[in-house]
């Protein structure tokens, strides 16, 4: 088949920026199940999954704040018991009865940590690799060659890092997309043949921002210039911790953002000095992209933040 019946290629085509695409969420859960009980909609998964979910989601989002729900699956895994895992908070509930599911939830949000259902505090790190194929084929196909490298690679490094395939994640049309916990940064358009270079800035607590979308606890204007920041100090090799220190929207069609850069390590070129601050003027530009790989021929267009210039503070 074709690379152009994909939307995830013709997507890459269109130059549509990532930054600022990543999904946003005040609470995000992870729960274990078999991805071959997986359908369109995750949470209606088969094989003795709870029914009812997506609309307990939308209603208790109203009270908590946005949750955002996704099954995740590897080799092995069996439906008879199931974990939860929760961010930011980084809780777990193990060996949790499929039947619990609603219960240990609505527990959770409504009550906290209680007596009758006890998390432990996550110690390690998740990555979650969108393989979701029933919901669209670029998933499958991008998101699948994605994980299996990215399980290579960990395993030859003997990290405590776990990698789990994921239902959908948001915007498939940048496949292979992922999240990477418990930071909340979420990636796109990653190439199995980036895998070292991105496990490198990983190890070094910097973002790799060739691929990345943004933070999935950051929303709206506030995405966009840390995204866009991020990917611009990449390009620049600065090895610094950039914070945005304040968003102003001048008009519907621009905004900047002033970025404080000053906690940094060395440079990767040593000639180059990096400035305290620098300010972000950032412009609204058109794209034309397909909503996934059953719309090709239907691009839509969007309207996406650009950076357009920077000026040192």
């Amino acid at each position: 088949m074709s690379d152009l019946n994909y939307c995830s290629v013709l997507t890459r085509k269109s130059a549509e920026p990532l930054a600022g695409t990543a999904p946003f969420a005040r609470h995000f859960v992870f729960i274990t199940w078999p991805k071959k009980y997986w359908q369109y909609e995750a949470l209606e998964a088969k094989g003795g999954f709870p029914q009812g979910l997506k609309k307990w989601m939308k209603e208790q989002s109203e009270v908590n704040g946005k949750i955002s729900i996704r099954l995740v699956s590897r080799a092995g895994l069996s439906q008879d018991k199931v974990e939860i895992y929760i961010y930011p908070e980084k809780y777990c509930y193990s060996n949790v009865l499929p039947s619990q599911i609603p219960a240990v939830l609505e527990s959770y949000f409504r009550d906290g940590i209680t007596a009758a259902f006890s998390p432990a505090a996550i110690k390690g790190e998740q990555i979650f690799i969108c393989t979701h194929g029933r919901h669209d084929k670029c998933c499958a196909k991008f998101g699948q060659e994605l994980a299996d490298k990215m399980r290579y690679h960990v395993s030859r490094q003997k990290t405590a890092v776990e990698v789990w395939d994921s239902s959908h994640l948001g915007g498939h049309r940048f496949a292979a997309t992922m999240l990477d916990f418990p930071t909340g940064r979420a990636y796109g358009h990653l190439s199995p043949h980036e895998v070292p270079n991105y496990l490198a800035s990983r190890k070094a607590a910097q973002v790799y921002g060739a691929a990345y979308r943004g933070s999935v606890f950051l929303s709206g204007l506030e995405q966009v210039a840390e995204a866009h920041v991020q990917h611009f100090c990449f390009i620049q090799k600065w090895r610094c911790q950039p914070r945005i220190r304040k968003v102003e929207q001048l008009t519907e069609e621009n905004f900047r953002c002033l970025a404080d850069l000053s906690d940094t390590e060395s440079s990767v070129d040593l000639q180059k000095i990096i400035p305290d601050e620098m300010v972000f003027n950032f412009k609204l530009k058109g794209f034309k992209s397909p909503s996934g790989c059953d719309a090709l021929e239907e691009p839509k267009l969007r309207s996406c933040w650009k950076l357009e210039s920077t000026e040192s503070s």
